[in-house]
């Protein structure tokens, strides 16, 4: 080999490290900046004791009943937790409510955007991070009235946004001892039991949204279905879904978590 050759290898190598750590500096920066604007958002935003916790005429008729809520007078029932949903609104117009699932440790706002790419690529304060924020799909109503809401995020290697939603697949008893995702919305708070969770292609049939009672009810019993562990929930095909969808894998064998809550009851403000 001559110098020449051995010279050009050891320039292509360097350059090779230089991107590599330039990348991971960069990584690293994103994930602390990220880390740091959620921190401050909660601070600012969120007062508990729970922080650091991481159709035909028929089908008409019963596609109507499935958007009448069930209110629960019992405060205590809920988490301990006040949301300055005012603040949040002041600093981003987007905002919906505020997501809870203490099982998996997942404190955060959530928004819905014109599109869905928009919040994949930029945080709560409109900050460009690949982090991004927490999402319902621009298509769904933001009152959480659909037969079934969806809420995207990333899944964080630092375990932060839907990061921590692997755990549920790692330990199935987190769900078993604490199956309940909530939704904190300006007119109050709103519980779903967890009722199936599982891997599923990127192209998944499962993001489609159930247009009446009949293709709902099948929706929910595919899921159970698919479920990668038996919930103890038996969901009222009555009433609507909250569905938590996130990037599971990387590269080409990428494919997608989705993690399906049933609608218990809520408690009004």
């Amino acid at each position: 080999m001559s110098n020449k050759v051995r010279t050009v290898i050891i320039i292509v190598a360097l350059i090779g490290i230089v991107v590599t750590a330039t990348l991971m500096i960069t990584t690293t920066i994103q994930y602390k900046k990220g880390e740091q604007e959620y921190a401050q958002i909660e601070n600012l935003a969120v007062s508990d004791d729970t922080q650091g916790e991481h159709t035909d005429a028929h089908d008409k008729k019963e596609e109507e009943e499935v958007r009448e809520f069930k209110n629960n007078p019992n405060r205590s029932d809920f988490p301990d937790m006040e949301i300055d949903h005012k603040s949040l609104k002041d600093k981003n117009r987007d905002y919906v409510g505020w997501l809870y699932v203490g099982s998996a440790g997942i404190s955060y706002p959530v928004v819905q955007g014109a599109d869905n790419e928009y919040y994949l690529h930029n945080t709560f304060e409109n900050k460009p991070n690949f982090a991004g924020c927490l999402f319902i799909d621009c298509q769904d109503k933001a009152d959480f009235t659909m037969f079934n809401t969806f809420v995207y995020g990333h899944a964080m290697k630092n375990g932060s946004m839907f990061g921590n939603l692997r755990k549920l697949r790692k330990d199935p008893s987190l769900v078993k001892n604490d199956p309940y995702i909530y939704m904190f919305l300006e007119d109050g708070i709103y519980r779903y039991q967890v009722y199936a969770y599982y891997i599923d292609k990127k192209d998944s049939s499962m993001y489609n949204s159930a247009q009446n009672i009949k293709e709902y009810r099948q929706y929910i019993r595919n899921a159970m279905d698919y479920s990668m562990a038996e919930c103890e929930a038996k969901p009222d095909e009555e009433q609507p879904s909250i569905t938590l969808v996130t990037c599971s894998g990387s590269g080409s064998n990428k494919t997608r978590f989705f993690v399906h809550g049933i609608f218990l009851d809520r408690y009004l403000y």
